[in-house]
């Protein structure tokens, strides 16, 4: 399934007892329209207020439900925050988590208050200098052991911090600067950790220096502090063959005259 949500009220893409979450949701109206008990896994775990237009949940039933009408009776059954726009088989062994090769993600910063956009992006209270910005994220691009811009969550993060940054660039859209970050994999906290380290070393009360040390010793005193997570969009998820499809291919730096 290809899903888009708006996170504001949620407590997160992962299931939680007693709390409002995005896999909640989905495995609810699943389990009702399939008439089976339905899990799914999701390729990204987006944390409480975070966004997507471009996420991929897997799941397997012994139902014949014909796809379309798995998809068009699934939006009479979600909330209106929450949506499948696209429903296709995959090989029974495909795993929208391990499966994913690429996930693509957007951070949005606002260059001034704007009410309407509060709840997709961050004012950080100043406009940054793009190039301040980019000098900022230059670093990252590669493979690196990124610990230094992960949150304190061991259970999640592991030992192993090493992630392959493919593209991290600074663009501008309709209300002010956006990042996309691309990677194999991401780190718990780690997006909105490296915006808030960027926008330190823009306000410049940071070294750009301290980026580099954060990554070469994994020290997450170094990075600066954890960005709002309204900011936050997974964009597209990426896989081998083309399992599912993504959202139609556009420039993230298309101006924006509407919410995404």
């Amino acid at each position: 399934m290809a899903v888009e949500y708006d996170g504001t009220e949620f407590h997160g893409w992962q299931f939680q007892p007693r709390l409002r979450t995005v896999q909640g949701e989905l495995e609810a109206a699943l389990t009702t329209l399939l008439r089976e008990e339905t899990r799914i896994v999701g390729a990204g775990r987006t944390d409480a207020g975070c966004h997507a237009r471009g996420q991929v949940a897997s799941f397997g039933t012994a139902s014949a439900m014909p796809l379309e009408r798995v998809r068009h009776s699934l939006a009479g059954l979600l909330p209106p925050d929450v949506a499948v726009y696209e429903v296709a088989e995959a090989p029974a062994d495909f795993d929208a988590r391990r499966g994913a090769i690429e996930r693509w993600y957007s951070y949005r910063l606002l260059t001034r208050p704007t009410p309407l956009w509060r709840r997709y992006a961050w004012y950080p209270g100043f406009v940054p200098p793009r190039e301040l910005l980019e000098r900022a994220t230059e670093p990252l691009f590669g493979v690196h052991d990124f610990r230094g811009f992960a949150g304190a969550d061991p259970a999640r993060n592991g030992t192993d911090g090493v992630c392959r940054v493919s593209r991290v660039e600074w663009g501008a859209w309709a209300h002010g600067w956006e990042l996309c970050i691309v990677a194999n994999r991401f780190l718990y906290h780690m997006v909105r950790n490296v915006v808030g380290t960027a926008v330190k070393v823009a306000r410049g009360t940071m070294p750009v220096e301290r980026v580099r040390a954060a990554l070469t010793t994994a020290d997450r005193r170094l990075a600066g502090p954890t960005a709002p997570p309204q900011g936050v969009c997974l964009e597209r998820v990426v896989y081998l063959g083309d399992v599912v499809s993504r959202p139609a291919e556009r420039s993230l730096r298309q101006p924006a005259g509407v919410l995404p």
